[in-house]
Protein backbone atom coordinates (compact mmCIF):
# COMPACT_ATOMS: atom_id res chain seq x y z
CA UNK A 1 0.00 0.00 0.00
CA UNK A 2 1.42 3.60 -0.30
CA UNK A 3 0.51 6.27 1.99
CA UNK A 4 -1.76 9.53 0.27
CA UNK A 5 0.65 11.45 1.82
CA UNK A 6 3.30 10.36 -1.07
CA UNK A 7 1.44 10.75 -3.82
CA UNK A 8 1.27 14.64 -5.04
CA UNK A 9 3.89 15.63 -2.57
CA UNK A 10 5.03 19.44 -2.50
CA UNK A 11 8.13 18.14 -3.95
CA UNK A 12 6.49 17.34 -7.78
CA UNK A 13 5.70 21.24 -7.68
CA UNK A 14 8.85 21.93 -8.18
CA UNK A 15 9.18 19.83 -11.54
CA UNK A 16 9.25 21.93 -14.75
CA UNK A 17 6.09 20.79 -16.32
CA UNK A 18 4.82 22.92 -13.40
CA UNK A 19 6.49 25.70 -15.04
CA UNK A 20 5.24 24.87 -18.71
CA UNK A 21 1.65 25.01 -17.38
CA UNK A 22 1.79 27.63 -16.09
CA UNK A 23 3.36 29.32 -19.23
CA UNK A 24 0.44 27.82 -21.12
CA UNK A 25 -2.12 28.69 -18.67
CA UNK A 26 -0.97 32.36 -18.87
CA UNK A 27 -0.89 32.28 -22.74
CA UNK A 28 -4.36 31.33 -22.74
CA UNK A 29 -5.92 33.73 -20.97
CA UNK A 30 -3.94 36.64 -22.87
CA UNK A 31 -5.73 34.83 -25.82
CA UNK A 32 -8.95 35.15 -24.26
CA UNK A 33 -8.62 38.67 -23.43
CA UNK A 34 -8.00 39.33 -27.28
CA UNK A 35 -10.30 37.26 -28.77
CA UNK A 36 -13.18 36.65 -25.95
CA UNK A 37 -12.56 39.39 -23.22
CA UNK A 38 -16.22 38.83 -21.67
CA UNK A 39 -15.30 34.92 -21.38
CA UNK A 40 -11.67 35.82 -19.29
CA UNK A 41 -13.70 36.23 -15.88
CA UNK A 42 -15.59 33.06 -15.73
CA UNK A 43 -12.33 31.07 -17.82
CA UNK A 44 -10.28 32.81 -14.76
CA UNK A 45 -13.03 31.60 -11.84
CA UNK A 46 -13.79 28.35 -13.41
CA UNK A 47 -9.69 27.42 -12.97
CA UNK A 48 -9.94 28.84 -9.58
CA UNK A 49 -13.09 26.45 -8.46
CA UNK A 50 -11.37 23.26 -10.39
CA UNK A 51 -8.47 23.59 -8.26
CA UNK A 52 -10.44 24.45 -5.03
CA UNK A 53 -12.03 21.02 -6.32
CA UNK A 54 -8.63 19.53 -6.38
CA UNK A 55 -7.88 19.96 -2.69
CA UNK A 56 -11.67 19.04 -2.06
CA UNK A 57 -10.23 15.55 -3.20
CA UNK A 58 -7.57 15.39 -1.53
CA UNK A 59 -9.29 16.03 1.58
CA UNK A 60 -11.92 13.41 1.27
CA UNK A 61 -8.95 10.50 -0.02
CA UNK A 62 -7.56 11.02 2.86
CA UNK A 63 -8.66 7.29 4.15
CA UNK A 64 -8.35 5.53 0.98
CA UNK A 65 -5.46 3.31 0.47
CA UNK A 66 -4.02 2.88 -3.14
CA UNK A 67 -1.91 -0.01 -4.03
CA UNK A 68 1.48 0.64 -5.74
CA UNK A 69 1.58 -0.08 -9.52
CA UNK A 70 4.68 -1.72 -10.92
CA UNK A 71 5.00 -1.45 -14.48
CA UNK A 72 8.03 -3.47 -16.16
CA UNK A 73 8.36 -1.27 -19.22
CA UNK A 74 6.32 1.87 -18.93
CA UNK A 75 8.28 3.41 -21.62
CA UNK A 76 6.99 0.77 -24.15
CA UNK A 77 3.50 0.54 -23.19
CA UNK A 78 3.30 4.34 -23.14
CA UNK A 79 4.32 4.64 -26.53
CA UNK A 80 1.96 1.82 -27.75
CA UNK A 81 -0.82 3.99 -25.39
CA UNK A 82 0.22 7.26 -28.35
CA UNK A 83 0.25 5.07 -31.12
CA UNK A 84 -3.24 4.71 -30.28
CA UNK A 85 -4.23 8.27 -29.27
CA UNK A 86 -3.09 8.88 -33.18
CA UNK A 87 -4.54 6.13 -34.69
CA UNK A 88 -7.81 7.33 -33.30
CA UNK A 89 -7.17 10.64 -34.21
CA UNK A 90 -5.20 10.84 -37.24
CA UNK A 91 -6.10 7.09 -39.01
CA UNK A 92 -9.80 7.27 -41.12
CA UNK A 93 -10.93 3.81 -39.42
CA UNK A 94 -13.73 2.58 -41.43
CA UNK A 95 -17.04 3.58 -39.62
CA UNK A 96 -19.73 1.30 -37.83
CA UNK A 97 -22.76 2.54 -38.93
CA UNK A 98 -25.64 1.25 -37.73
CA UNK A 99 -28.30 3.98 -39.31
CA UNK A 100 -29.57 5.49 -36.12
CA UNK A 101 -29.58 8.61 -34.35
CA UNK A 102 -27.72 6.92 -30.85
CA UNK A 103 -24.10 6.90 -32.69
CA UNK A 104 -23.90 2.96 -31.58
CA UNK A 105 -21.29 2.17 -33.89
CA UNK A 106 -19.74 5.21 -33.11
CA UNK A 107 -19.36 4.37 -29.57
CA UNK A 108 -18.86 0.67 -30.37
CA UNK A 109 -15.48 1.99 -31.92
CA UNK A 110 -14.30 4.05 -29.09
CA UNK A 111 -14.73 1.31 -26.70
CA UNK A 112 -13.14 -1.03 -29.24
CA UNK A 113 -9.86 1.58 -29.70
CA UNK A 114 -9.92 2.89 -25.73
CA UNK A 115 -10.61 0.03 -23.93
CA UNK A 116 -10.78 -3.55 -25.61
CA UNK A 117 -7.30 -2.98 -27.67
CA UNK A 118 -5.78 -1.43 -24.54
CA UNK A 119 -7.01 -3.84 -22.16
CA UNK A 120 -5.67 -6.91 -24.26
CA UNK A 121 -2.25 -5.28 -24.87
CA UNK A 122 -1.78 -4.67 -21.01
CA UNK A 123 -3.31 -7.99 -20.01
CA UNK A 124 -0.70 -10.16 -22.33
CA UNK A 125 1.96 -7.39 -20.48
CA UNK A 126 1.18 -8.95 -17.43
CA UNK A 127 -0.71 -6.12 -15.54
CA UNK A 128 -3.11 -6.80 -12.90
CA UNK A 129 -6.90 -5.65 -12.84
CA UNK A 130 -6.52 -3.38 -9.79
CA UNK A 131 -3.53 -1.50 -11.86
CA UNK A 132 -5.90 -0.77 -14.62
CA UNK A 133 -8.36 0.50 -11.98
CA UNK A 134 -10.95 -1.95 -12.26
CA UNK A 135 -11.73 -3.16 -9.02
CA UNK A 136 -14.14 -2.88 -6.15
CA UNK A 137 -12.30 -2.81 -3.23
CA UNK A 138 -13.18 0.27 -1.46
CA UNK A 139 -16.09 0.67 -4.47
CA UNK A 140 -18.40 2.79 -1.42
CA UNK A 141 -15.61 5.32 -0.83
CA UNK A 142 -14.61 6.01 -4.03
CA UNK A 143 -18.55 6.22 -5.12
CA UNK A 144 -19.12 8.78 -2.02
CA UNK A 145 -16.29 10.61 -3.71
CA UNK A 146 -17.32 10.76 -7.16
CA UNK A 147 -20.80 11.90 -5.73
CA UNK A 148 -19.56 14.56 -3.58
CA UNK A 149 -17.26 16.19 -6.30
CA UNK A 150 -20.28 15.55 -8.66
CA UNK A 151 -23.00 17.40 -6.76
CA UNK A 152 -20.13 20.20 -5.96
CA UNK A 153 -19.66 20.32 -9.71
CA UNK A 154 -23.37 20.12 -11.22
CA UNK A 155 -24.35 23.62 -10.26
CA UNK A 156 -21.68 25.45 -12.41
CA UNK A 157 -21.79 23.18 -14.74
CA UNK A 158 -25.43 23.23 -15.60
CA UNK A 159 -25.83 27.11 -15.42
CA UNK A 160 -22.25 28.69 -16.65
CA UNK A 161 -20.81 25.30 -19.07
CA UNK A 162 -24.06 24.80 -20.58
CA UNK A 163 -28.01 25.97 -20.07
CA UNK A 164 -29.51 22.85 -18.30
CA UNK A 165 -30.13 25.01 -15.10
CA UNK A 166 -31.73 27.74 -16.38
CA UNK A 167 -33.81 25.43 -18.82
CA UNK A 168 -34.81 23.24 -16.27
CA UNK A 169 -36.52 26.19 -13.50
CA UNK A 170 -37.77 27.28 -16.71
CA UNK A 171 -40.47 24.89 -16.50
CA UNK A 172 -40.37 23.78 -20.03
CA UNK A 173 -39.40 19.98 -18.81
CA UNK A 174 -41.16 18.09 -16.42
CA UNK A 175 -40.52 16.11 -13.50
CA UNK A 176 -40.55 13.07 -14.97
CA UNK A 177 -38.69 14.36 -18.46
CA UNK A 178 -35.86 15.42 -16.25
CA UNK A 179 -35.82 12.22 -14.34
CA UNK A 180 -35.56 9.89 -17.12
CA UNK A 181 -33.61 11.92 -19.07
CA UNK A 182 -30.85 12.51 -16.66
CA UNK A 183 -30.48 8.70 -15.66
CA UNK A 184 -30.48 7.70 -19.63
CA UNK A 185 -27.91 10.85 -20.52
CA UNK A 186 -25.77 9.17 -17.51
CA UNK A 187 -26.01 6.01 -19.11
CA UNK A 188 -25.55 6.84 -22.40
CA UNK A 189 -22.51 9.30 -21.56
CA UNK A 190 -20.91 6.40 -19.85
CA UNK A 191 -20.94 4.36 -23.04
CA UNK A 192 -20.17 7.45 -24.97
CA UNK A 193 -17.07 9.37 -23.30
CA UNK A 194 -17.26 8.17 -19.16
CA UNK A 195 -15.57 4.82 -19.45
CA UNK A 196 -13.60 4.39 -22.17
CA UNK A 197 -11.77 7.86 -21.55
CA UNK A 198 -11.05 7.68 -17.58
CA UNK A 199 -9.85 3.88 -18.57
CA UNK A 200 -7.38 4.92 -21.48
CA UNK A 201 -6.05 8.63 -20.31
CA UNK A 202 -6.14 7.83 -16.83
CA UNK A 203 -5.29 4.25 -15.91
CA UNK A 204 -3.34 3.79 -19.21
CA UNK A 205 -1.84 7.00 -20.27
CA UNK A 206 -1.18 8.99 -17.29
CA UNK A 207 -0.25 6.19 -15.17
CA UNK A 208 2.60 5.09 -17.48
CA UNK A 209 3.35 8.85 -17.86
CA UNK A 210 3.43 9.17 -13.81
CA UNK A 211 5.64 6.04 -13.72
CA UNK A 212 8.26 6.80 -16.47
CA UNK A 213 8.50 10.49 -14.74
CA UNK A 214 8.84 8.98 -11.44
CA UNK A 215 5.80 12.16 -10.86
CA UNK A 216 2.03 12.33 -10.38
CA UNK A 217 1.98 15.83 -10.83
CA UNK A 218 3.63 15.55 -14.50
CA UNK A 219 1.55 12.76 -15.16
CA UNK A 220 -1.76 14.52 -14.34
CA UNK A 221 -1.04 17.75 -16.45
CA UNK A 222 0.70 16.34 -19.14
CA UNK A 223 -2.07 13.56 -19.47
CA UNK A 224 -4.26 16.97 -19.16
CA UNK A 225 -3.28 18.53 -21.47
CA UNK A 226 -3.42 15.54 -24.07
CA UNK A 227 -6.79 15.07 -23.30
CA UNK A 228 -7.89 18.61 -23.25
CA UNK A 229 -6.20 20.00 -26.10
CA UNK A 230 -7.35 16.87 -28.17
CA UNK A 231 -10.68 17.94 -28.21
CA UNK A 232 -9.86 21.48 -29.73
CA UNK A 233 -10.51 19.93 -33.19
CA UNK A 234 -14.20 18.85 -31.68
CA UNK A 235 -14.93 22.26 -30.20
CA UNK A 236 -14.31 23.74 -33.82
CA UNK A 237 -17.20 20.95 -35.04
CA UNK A 238 -19.60 21.79 -32.35
CA UNK A 239 -19.58 25.65 -32.56
CA UNK A 240 -18.97 26.20 -36.56
CA UNK A 241 -17.14 29.78 -37.19
CA UNK A 242 -15.13 29.70 -34.11
CA UNK A 243 -11.39 30.51 -34.19
CA UNK A 244 -8.63 27.97 -33.82
CA UNK A 245 -7.35 30.39 -31.12
CA UNK A 246 -11.05 30.51 -29.08
CA UNK A 247 -11.45 26.87 -29.50
CA UNK A 248 -8.08 26.56 -27.60
CA UNK A 249 -8.89 28.39 -25.17
CA UNK A 250 -12.31 26.79 -24.22
CA UNK A 251 -10.30 22.82 -24.67
CA UNK A 252 -7.94 24.62 -22.09
CA UNK A 253 -10.11 26.29 -19.57
CA UNK A 254 -13.08 23.16 -19.91
CA UNK A 255 -11.68 20.00 -20.41
CA UNK A 256 -7.65 20.18 -19.83
CA UNK A 257 -9.50 21.46 -15.88
CA UNK A 258 -11.76 19.04 -15.84
CA UNK A 259 -8.73 16.21 -17.32
CA UNK A 260 -6.29 17.67 -14.05
CA UNK A 261 -9.81 17.35 -11.31
CA UNK A 262 -10.02 13.68 -12.98
CA UNK A 263 -6.23 13.03 -12.92
CA UNK A 264 -6.27 14.34 -9.49
CA UNK A 265 -8.66 11.73 -7.98
CA UNK A 266 -7.33 8.57 -10.13
CA UNK A 267 -3.93 9.03 -8.36
CA UNK A 268 -5.76 9.72 -5.01
CA UNK A 269 -7.75 6.45 -5.65
CA UNK A 270 -5.93 4.03 -8.33
CA UNK A 271 -9.95 3.62 -9.23
CA UNK A 272 -12.03 4.34 -11.89
CA UNK A 273 -15.53 4.56 -9.90
CA UNK A 274 -15.31 8.29 -8.63
CA UNK A 275 -13.83 9.75 -12.13
CA UNK A 276 -15.93 7.73 -14.43
CA UNK A 277 -19.06 8.48 -12.01
CA UNK A 278 -18.24 12.58 -12.51
CA UNK A 279 -17.56 12.57 -16.19
CA UNK A 280 -20.44 10.68 -17.12
CA UNK A 281 -22.37 12.86 -14.79
CA UNK A 282 -20.95 16.17 -16.18
CA UNK A 283 -21.35 15.38 -19.85
CA UNK A 284 -24.66 13.42 -19.22
CA UNK A 285 -26.08 16.65 -17.23
CA UNK A 286 -24.48 19.34 -19.79
CA UNK A 287 -26.54 17.18 -22.76
CA UNK A 288 -29.19 16.61 -20.89
CA UNK A 289 -31.95 18.13 -23.87
CA UNK A 290 -30.57 16.16 -26.47
CA UNK A 291 -30.67 13.17 -24.76
CA UNK A 292 -34.61 13.96 -23.78
CA UNK A 293 -35.41 14.88 -27.51
CA UNK A 294 -33.80 11.71 -28.50
CA UNK A 295 -35.61 9.89 -26.12
CA UNK A 296 -39.01 11.74 -28.17
CA UNK A 297 -40.56 13.11 -24.36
Amino acid sequence: MINQAEILKKEDFKKPIILVFIAVYIFAVVLTLLNEPENALAYIGLSIGMFFLCWLVVDLTKKIKVRDIEIKRPGLELIVGVLILVIWDYVPIPKIDFGDKWNIGFILKKIIIFVVIPFIFLKTRKNSLTSMGLTIKEWKKNLWVGLIVFIVMAIPSAFFIANTGSEILSGKYSTPQVGIGLFSSFIYFFLMSGFSEEFFFRAFIQTRISYLLKSSISGVLITSLIFGLGHIQAIMQWYPGITIGEAFCRAFFMQTLIGILLGVIWERTRNLIPGVFIHSGVDGLNNLFSIIAKLGL
